[in-house]
């Protein structure tokens, strides 16, 4: 079976997440054609790939897959501890305090003491939580996985969304496979400049 392709923009730079069949399940996470993440497997993506950014290693890619959906953020890891007496993922960025937890099915992501962001449904395959954007577009963000009977958390900061389409290899080039209406030209620019 022919490799599956996810595949999007951050800033001029391309981004792939290539499967390499369904029977095997290897995935490969690729930044400008450069592997940055390897050996995974299809099965075990819901809990996330990582890889540093190669020329910039403070950032990462960090991508989820949850059904037909491919959930990629690009941003600064930051470490992450856990309280087990609150049950509370906890972490700290530039005298900000971060908190993170799950309660009566509701992820919750909480900045400075205040509630950031929330969304129900604890028994999604991942969530991903984050702050209102600030001047230049960047967010803080909180990022739910399945592990075992609970879920853990990550948090990134300066951090931003990438938009991931599935795409088909059509010669050296990635093609979306769907188009929509409002999408036909950030899609054009996106097939002309991506090569695999």
């Amino acid at each position: 079976m022919e490799a599956e392709y996810y595949a999007g923009k951050w800033n001029d730079h391309d981004i792939v997440l290539v499967i390499n069949s369904m029977t095997d399940g290897k995935v490969q996470l690729r930044f400008d054609g450069e592997v940055i993440s390897d050996g995974g497997t299809i099965f075990h993506m819901d809990r996330g790939m990582t890889g540093k950014i190669p020329d910039e290693p403070e950032l990462s890619v960090h991508i989820k897959c949850n059904g037909d959906e491919c959930l990629c953020i690009v941003g600064m890891p930051l470490e992450t501890s856990y309280d087990k007496s609150s049950k509370t993922y906890r972490a700290e960025y530039y005298n900000h305090k971060l908190e993170a937890y799950t309660k009566k099915l509701n992820y919750n992501f909480i900045i400075d003491g205040e509630e950031a962001d929330k969304k129900g449904g604890a028994l999604t395959t991942c969530a991903i939580l984050g702050s209102q954007a600030d001047e230049n577009g960047k967010r803080m963000m909180a990022v739910f996985s399945p592990s075992g009977l609970k879920d853990t958390c990550q948090f990134f900061a300066e951090a931003e969304n990438v938009r991931m389409y599935p795409c088909r290899r059509q010669g050296g080039e990635l093609i979306p496979i769907t188009l929509r209406d409002n999408d036909d030209g950030f899609l054009l620019g996106f097939m002309l400049g991506m090569n695999i």
